[in-house]
């Protein structure tokens, strides 16, 4: 049993990260230890995601999957709910299913297929098994939110009848530990470090919702200031979690191709030419189903490290 203490103190940890604006991780990352060490569960699953994602501290998967465990014992059905389906097994030896998780496995590259040559396109079936999709979906179904878009006057992000999907997105507090090795698989298929990843969204469309065209990359002029500070959108990566829809598709609009996967198949392509000049060629729309829901991961890739958290 946590004191109560620990309690207010990780709770004014929580306030902290969820309020807008930049964190200090060196401060932030040893509170949340302490109060772990101090018994409160929340406390342990968060030091779990923090040790794996290495955010205010040295990477160290084996300390994320020892705070998974000390998680669960204490009765956390999330950190349950993650030592199972990571380690493919049921069971209630929270230690044993630990021991059982493959992680190089988890975050190995996968394979693709070239679809378009030039804009860079590729496609990889089954980039994650459908054990995976669904614990996406289901993690991010309470989380949806209205889909924005940037305001070129204001340089805010609203909402606009060109993006009517919803959005689910996972920073530090959400995130969890599967999604920490999905990311790594993302990053070592592309060929980039992880650390260029911006956070992971899970889009939502029903019937007449649609993102309608666009591009992914920043344009070198309207956004100068956010390319200097943060990168330029060189990749973006797609992961279809679903197929119980009908059309749905990613539609490149120039190259006059419609491209979708099966459950769990990835789609994912570059932004930019080689010289790193926005493709114009990449204009492309999310195509809204005509029946049934579809489910979406989408994230960005930069060409400089992202702040995480």
């Amino acid at each position: 049993m946590a004191d109560e203490d620990a309690e207010r103190r990780f709770a004014a940890v929580v306030k902290l990260l969820r309020t807008p604006g930049p964190v200090n991780e060196e401060y932030v990352a040893p509170q949340v230890e302490v109060c772990a060490q101090a018994g409160v569960a929340d406390a342990m699953l968060l030091a779990a995601s923090i040790a794996a994602a290495g955010w205010g501290r040295a990477q160290d998967w084996c300390a994320a999957l020892d705070w998974l465990v000390a998680a669960a014992e204490a009765g956390d059905e999330a950190a349950q709910a993650q030592l199972r389906l990571l380690a493919g097994a049921d069971g209630g030896d929270w230690r044993a299913l630990a021991d059982r998780i493959d992680l190089e496995a988890w975050r190995k590259a996968r394979g693709a297929d070239i679809a378009e040559p030039s804009p860079w396109i590729a496609t990889s079936e089954g980039f994650i098994d459908g054990a995976l999709c669904s614990w996406l979906i289901e993690r991010a179904g309470p989380l949806q939110e209205a889909s924005l878009v940037y305001d070129s006057v204001t340089g805010q992000a609203v909402q606009h009848d060109v993006r009517t999907n919803t959005v689910a997105t996972f920073p530090l507090l959400d995130i969890d530990l599967p999604m920490l090795l999905l990311r790594e698989r993302i990053a070592n298929t592309v060929g980039v470090p992880v650390s260029h990843l911006e956070s992971l969204a899970v889009f939502h469309y029903v019937p007449g919702q649609r993102f309608a065209s666009h591009v992914d990359y920043l344009s070198p002029t309207r956004d100068r200031a956010d390319i200097a500070a943060n990168g330029q959108r060189t990749n973006t990566f797609l992961i279809y979690l679903n197929d119980d829809f009908d059309a749905g598709e990613t539609h490149f609009i120039d190259l006059d191709r419609k491209l979708r996967g099966g459950v769990g198949g990835a789609l994912f392509f570059r932004n930019v030419t080689e010289d790193g000049a926005p493709d114009l060629r990449t204009t492309h729309e999310g195509v809204s189903p005509r029946r049934g829901e579809k489910w979406l991961l989408s994230v960005f890739i930069r060409d400089k490290p992202q702040v995480f958290g």
